[in-house]
């Protein structure tokens, strides 16, 4: 692992979640964006402990009102829960 700090952003559902990652991936012209077929998204949202979506964001073109609201600080639930 190389240390580097990952930047979350928490969304409430999963949906919102996944379009946050698509329209990144449509952004950079991934080509699923492009051909229909492919890599979609840059990253994909995780569930966390408090039944939420997080998203890693690190690389991601983000809006002022996103970034102020990134945080580097998600709870991941482990395989025994």
């Amino acid at each position: 692992m190389s240390g580097e700090t990952i930047n979350y952003l928490v969304f409430d559902t999963e949906a919102d979640a996944v379009a946050r990652a698509d329209s990144e991936g449509a952004r950079v012209g991934y080509s699923y964006h492009v051909n229909g077929i492919g890599t979609r998204y840059k990253t994909y949202p995780k569930i966390t402990t408090n039944g939420k979506y997080a998203l890693n964001v690190n690389n991601y073109a983000l809006t002022s009102d996103e970034e102020s609201s990134t945080t580097t600080s998600v709870t991941f639930p482990t395989s025994e829960e």
